[in-house]
């Protein structure tokens, strides 16, 4: 069936013949794996180079011999070429979900990603990437990696591309609008709205700095990807079409820039845009605390506890699974059958005075049938009690979806809840007739300190409405002449004023949401008082 499908391809690139100046087929012939046992190998593909694999298994056929890339194994699963003579145009490829799990494999070509394909609730329907431009000349190597670590089983097959023939294409004309930068906790997003004009380029490269000092590329160089800023600097190339990218991982209270530059072609043909002055962009991230963290590493719950209110199944530590370790917290109303349960598993009291914007983050994965898993707050748990006899808010959070897939909640603002005793809780439920199993990993919850300022209550002025839009009113008990000045949590001025009225109104809805201090200094520059208020 190989060589049926073979030939017909064969014929197929001789039409075409015309457009191309070579054609290339990897339909995995050579592939010796037949088993549902994964293996790292190699083997000599169409192409004559050597191929190599990772983590494959052989079971899961397209057109047999597949290899079938695996889900979350160590190494990563992989399948990659030798370096390959003529150049790529068009690359395609056909694959499959073997599991329940959705595919998101990477697709890359001398290290630079052109295209994720995806398939979600499509077991066992095989699919067609399409056509993915490449476009680079010379030798290269083609690399399909199984990148995220949720992503399910695939198999691939019936690897085609182009060769090149198109001389370079011309320098970008235009740069891209609207790049913005956007801090987080341990992270900086950027983001830009793509780049048109008569020539649009194919990629973008990032570059970004712990310093404001980034150099210009040089056409005929190209730049490999380097997201961990090593020595300070870093690098990534993203394809015209994606208009974001995030950098993570990054330390705290620390400024980073960044500049973008459009580039067409590849390799030794990169062409990129630098004239005029690329775009620009720079952000802080925040100074985040580590208010609690629970990975359940050292096989303890950390201050979390459980209750089960109906059922004899119980919150417990299971060493064997876990994100990225094997530790997690673990919840099952299954045994020798389903059973009804109603399970808590909750946090110890939080303190968020001397914080602002606190977030709660965590992992899950789960499988079989039931209840979906429950996330929830409350400032009034006295966490002996019933967890039902408190007041608790649901939070919304991305969780599993299924086949035991890690997937991160996302960042879950609890800024709205104050006080010594908010607590943080997993509410799980099964019943006669459905019991999942849920897991959870990495419970992290984080927070802005307050710095820089500190509180000092009086009567002597008062700030309504507090928290505000944006436009904020002070009234004063006198008409002596003072010095308004607005901080931020981290001491820096953003506003200030001198004024002799009985009351002033504030306009700053130009300020990003969060805590701010409000500070009053007599004519001679001395404190008299700072209070707290709260820009929503």
């Amino acid at each position: 069936m190989k060589k049926v499908l073979l030939l017909c391809l064969f014929f197929a690139l001789v039409l075409a013949s015309q457009y191309t100046k070579a054609q290339g087929l990897e339909n995995f012939n050579n592939f010796a794996e037949t088993s549902n046992v994964y293996h790292d190998s190699t083997f000599v593909g169409q192409d004559g180079s050597v191929w190599s694999y990772f983590q494959c298994r052989g079971d899961s056929v397209i057109v047999a011999p597949t290899p079938t890339l695996g889900k979350n194994r160590t190494p990563v699963s992989e399948v990659k070429s030798g370096s390959i003579a003529g150049g790529c145009g068009v690359l395609s490829f056909q694959y499959k979900q073997v599991f329940s799990t959705g595919v998101s494999l990477d697709v890359y070509v001398n290290s630079i990603k052109y295209k994720t394909v995806t398939s979600t609730s499509e077991e066992g329907v095989v699919k067609n990437s399409g056509d993915i431009t490449i476009n680079t000349s010379g030798s290269f190597i083609l690399d399909f990696v199984q990148t995220s670590t949720n992503s399910g089983q695939v198999a691939i097959d019936n690897i085609t591309w182009t060769g090149y023939t198109a001389g370079p294409l011309p320098e970008p004309t235009d740069y891209p609008a609207s790049f913005t930068a956007t801090p987080g906790g341990y992270k900086v997003t950027l983001t830009w709205t793509d780049a048109a004009g008569v020539q649009p380029p194919t990629s973008y490269l990032i570059k970004a700095s712990t310093a404001n000092n980034i150099t210009l590329p040089v056409d005929g160089v190209p730049e490999p990807n380097s997201p961990t800023f090593v020595g300070g600097k870093a690098a990534m190339n993203i394809l015209q079409g994606v208009q974001t990218y995030t950098f993570t991982g990054l330390p705290v209270n620390t400024p980073f820039f960044f500049e973008i530059f459009p580039y067409t072609n590849s390799g030794t043909l990169v062409n990129y845009k630098t004239a005029g002055g690329a775009p620009s962009a720079n952000a802080t991230t925040p100074n985040i605390s580590v208010i609690s963290k629970t990975n359940f590493d050292d096989y303890t719950f950390n201050g979390w506890k459980g209750y089960s209110v109906t059922g004899a199944q119980v919150w417990t530590v299971d060493s064997t699974h876990g994100y990225s370790t094997p530790a997690c917290g673990k919840m099952s109303g299954y045994l020798a059958g389903n059973l009804v349960n109603e399970d808590w598993f909750y946090s110890p009291p939080l303190d968020f005075t001397n914080y602002t914007n606190p977030v709660f983050s965590f992992m899950s994965a789960y499988n079989y049938a039931g209840d979906p898993l429950v996330v929830k707050i409350s400032t009034n748990y006295d966490g002996v009690s019933d967890p039902n006899t408190a007041s608790w808010t649901d939070l919304a959070a991305t969780l599993s979806p299924g086949g035991w897939a890690y997937t991160p909640s996302g960042d879950i603002d609890i800024s709205g809840y104050s006080g010594n005793n908010v607590r943080l809780a997993f509410k799980y439920t099964s019943s006669a007739t459905a019991a999942s199993t849920w897991e959870i990993d990495d419970l992290l919850i984080t927070g802005v300190r307050l710095v820089g300022v500190q509180e000092i209550n009086s009567n002597e002025f008062s700030i309504y409405p507090n928290p505000s839009q944006g436009i904020v009113n002070l009234k004063f008990s006198n008409t002596e002449k003072k010095q308004i000045e607005v901080y931020s949590i981290l001491g820096n001025s953003v506003y200030s004023e001198t004024t002799s009225k009985g009351s002033v109104q504030l306009n700053l809805t130009d300020l990003n949401k969060g805590v701010y201090f409000i500070k009053i200094s007599d004519q001679n520059g001395s404190t008299l008082i700072t209070k707290k208020m709260i820009l929503q």
